[in-house]
């Protein structure tokens, strides 16, 4: 699956801005692929492949004593549109996330992002779940395709937080297709994987329910690593030149 991640560099000014302006900003593929298993079956398995653009933070320099000079909010949105519909027609980017620093609508995160997240702690038997306050319908389906290729040998599910109408659904699936009976606590204990799906502040801070979980995938989190696998594969390219 490809995204198209479009990022600011921070403390940066473009070279010519009048060059970019004109033909855009240049995205750019990170070596590295991430992957990832979501759902069941054969095509349970997959990679995740990472397209950039990177917005340097300001537009360039005033005159008068070289001061910083930002964006106008038009140029900054008509550079980031131009990359999306360039991503999304030469390179099939279909999941895209745009400066989610300044604007993020964590409903929106691909579930392959979560996915790959979560591959990265395997391997895992135990795992703490925890849905949004809100309860965002369909969210017990998406942990389902994040859960099931791992529920074979899965030895303890707990859902952390209060009761919800997606509870039920998860619990059903745990029991009929794999025997699992679900438990219930009102934190995420330390020793288990904690898929919080609540958490969702991009500075990396949790919710406010209460764990000591040291392991934990939630939607900031996810955006967080993103931008830095980003980011450190800019910084990689540029120190080789």
């Amino acid at each position: 699956m490809n995204l198209f991640y479009a990022g600011i560099l921070k403390q940066a000014c473009p070279d010519d801005r009048k060059k970019l302006m004109k033909k855009g900003l240049p995205i750019q593929k990170l070596e590295q692929d991430f992957p990832y298993l979501l759902g069941e079956g054969r095509s349970a398995g997959g990679k995740l492949q990472i397209y950039y653009a990177l917005l340097p933070e300001y537009s360039g320099k005033t005159l008068w004593k070289g001061r910083p000079k930002k964006w106008k909010r038009q140029n900054a949105e008509q550079l980031a549109e131009q990359a999306m519909e360039r991503a999304f027609q030469e390179l099939e980017c279909r999941e895209q996330i745009v400066f989610p620093e300044t604007d993020c609508d964590f409903r929106q995160i691909p579930v392959e992002l979560l996915a790959a997240c979560l591959y990265r702690y395997r391997p895992f038997d135990r795992i703490c779940i925890s849905f949004p306050e809100d309860e965002m319908r369909g969210c017990a389906e998406q942990v389902i395709r994040l859960i099931t290729p791992y529920l074979p040998r899965m030895r303890q599910v707990m859902l952390v937080g209060d009761a919800k109408e997606e509870d039920e659904i998860l619990e059903n699936y745990l029991y009929e297709e794999f025997g699992i009976v679900m438990m219930r606590g009102r934190r995420a204990p330390s020793h288990m994987l904690w898929l919080n799906l609540g958490g969702e502040r991009y500075d990396g801070i949790l919710s406010s329910m209460e764990s000591c979980a040291l392991q934990c995938v939630y939607p900031g989190g996810a955006l967080k690593f993103l931008d830095t696998v980003v980011k450190n594969g800019y910084n990689t390219k540029v120190n080789q030149k």
